[in-house]
């Protein structure tokens, strides 16, 4: 199979297209979101990358291939920066949250088991979501707004719509097909599943986010 992702994400393009017309996403890109909903997402997402980061070092060190490894323990080094530049933008004085949705909860805990239980090619395939949603999604919103001045949340926007994101999402889906290209039928179809379950994930964030979702006991 010469190119995994590309057969993946044209299964789940439904979840893609549902994540577009999202009310959290309209109103990001409209400028119009609440700022009581974006904290409470920067607060949850800061919450979820702590988790993401160890996730991504521990697909690099079962990586195969040296520059692999590097490219993911990179990546996790990464987000530690990109999350201390937005909290500085995003949260300011506001104190940032310890307590997880169960959303959030969900996501994080779902990765890690099958990163740590699972073969290394769901790995990926689990992980991948988090990368190509974000990328497609900043696109998204830049070549349909027009209120590029004066968005309170472009800052955010640019981030995941910028060159220096897309590139780690080429490398990201590169690795994946890679590792696909030698899998069994049976690896790919759970590569599959895994996938599709992190895109809905990955819905479900932004649904949760938009609801300051709450343990209701």
């Amino acid at each position: 199979m010469q190119d995994w992702y590309k057969l993946a994400r044209e299964q789940t393009d439904d979840i893609l297209e549902a994540i577009k017309e999202q009310s959290f996403i309209k109103e990001l890109m409209n400028g119009t979101l609440s700022k009581e909903v974006f904290q409470f997402y920067i607060n949850q997402d800061a919450m979820y990358l702590a988790e993401y980061k160890k996730i991504l070092a521990t697909v690099g060190v079962k990586c195969e291939h040296v520059d692999d490894t590097q490219f993911f323990l990179d990546s996790a080094t990464g987000i530690i920066n990109v999350e201390n530049a937005l909290h500085q933008i995003f949260l300011k004085n506001n104190q940032l949250a310890h307590v997880p949705s169960p959303t959030c909860e969900l996501y994080t805990s779902y990765l890690s088991r099958i990163v740590s239980n699972h073969s290394l090619e769901e790995a990926l395939a689990a992980v991948l979501p988090c990368f190509t949603i974000y990328k497609e999604i900043g696109d998204y919103i830049q070549a349909n707004q027009s209120n590029k001045a004066d968005n309170p949340y472009q800052d955010w926007i640019d981030t995941y719509g910028g060159e220096e994101f897309a590139t780690s999402v080429n490398n990201a889906i590169i690795i994946t097909n890679k590792y696909a290209a030698n899998a069994s039928e049976e690896v790919l179809q759970k590569m599959q599943t895994a996938f599709e379950k992190a895109s809905k994930l990955e819905w479900m964030f932004w649904d949760s986010a938009y609801n300051k979702e709450p343990w209701k006991i």
